[in-house]
């Protein structure tokens, strides 16, 4: 509403003045002021004594200006649509900014999702560590994954250009279902199919998983089904792996014989999840978990 430079006196009642407008809209005079200046939210009247008065109805303008603003919108881009607010150019303006609040929205929950997994990781980590134990039992509720091949990564006749690009397309698959809300986390789980291990070859079902999004789930494939698991925490290093010869798999074979040891049963596939950050330093110890779905034998 246009202000009126009045000379005549109006009841004050019912009006606000704009300091009292502006605390209330828990803003300045100053952006209030500004906002009259290009014409945007002007006083409902300015008295002769010179102060501004505005009416309590104009709290729904100022809001639906800040929450456009907020969403991207300019202040001339407003400024039009409040000077002759025509349905299809409020239909317009709102709609875009719907479009890019709910486009923010799924940005900050995935951040939110990743910040919370990577926190669950190391709170894993420190369990294990504070408890100072081998092994456990442990209860898991199904979880669903996307999943990726990789057993062609070891294959010895695939040249090295070959590789490069297999990992640069799954970083981008990675990148991709993060963005899109999909996904809960960068950092992934690998599986390794219990048959192929049975059969001492462990690298020819070996697969990269990507916990899903509750959004994502019904995309996914690969469900880990909710059970009691083996788990053991693995510590190793990439350097002493190398300097040793030692394969990847040796401990997937090794946890095998651990849990026929302690008179379990495997009955389903083998799961390492990344607990550790992983710096760079290839001679840092870096921490998994392997988990595997037992019964009593």
């Amino acid at each position: 509403m246009r202000s009126q430079e009045t000379s005549f006196e109006i009841p004050e009642s019912g009006y606000l003045r704009s300091g009292r407008f502006a605390a209330l809209c828990r803003t300045t005079k100053e952006t209030l002021r500004h906002y009259r200046d290009i014409g945007l939210i002007e006083p409902v009247f300015v008295a002769d004594n010179g102060y501004a008065y505005y009416s309590p109805l104009q709290l729904g303008d100022f809001m639906l200006v800040t929450a456009l603003q907020r969403a991207g919108s300019s202040l001339a881009d407003i400024g039009r649509y409040l000077e002759d607010p025509q349905e299809a150019e409020l239909e317009a303006i709102i709609g875009k900014s719907v479009e890019r609040l709910a486009a923010e929205r799924r940005a900050l929950d995935a951040q939110r999702r990743f910040l919370q997994k990577t926190l669950e990781r190391s709170r894993a980590l420190a369990r294990w560590r504070e408890a100072e134990e081998e092994w456990r039992l442990a209860d898991l509720d199904e979880e669903r994954f996307f999943e990726t091949d990789l057993s062609g990564l070891f294959a010895a006749e695939e040249p090295e250009a070959d590789s490069q690009a297999k990992v640069e397309e799954l970083v981008g698959d990675e990148l991709f279902l993060m963005d899109q809300g999909l996904a809960n986390q960068m950092q992934g789980s690998y599986r390794v199919g219990l048959q192929a291990l049975l059969d001492g070859h462990p690298e020819h079902d070996f697969h990269l998983c990507i916990a899903a999004a509750p959004a994502g789930r019904k995309h996914t494939r690969r469900t880990r089904p909710a059970g009691r698991y083996f788990q053991r925490l693995r510590c190793a290093s990439i350097d002493g792996m190398l300097a040793s010869g030692e394969s990847y798999f040796r401990t997937y074979f090794q946890l095998l014989d651990e849990v026929r040891e302690r008179g379990f049963e495997p009955i389903g596939d083998v799961y390492e999840q990344e607990l550790s950050l992983y710096t760079g330093d290839i001679a840092a110890e870096a921490y998994t978990e392997l988990s595997v779905q037992v019964e009593r034998r």
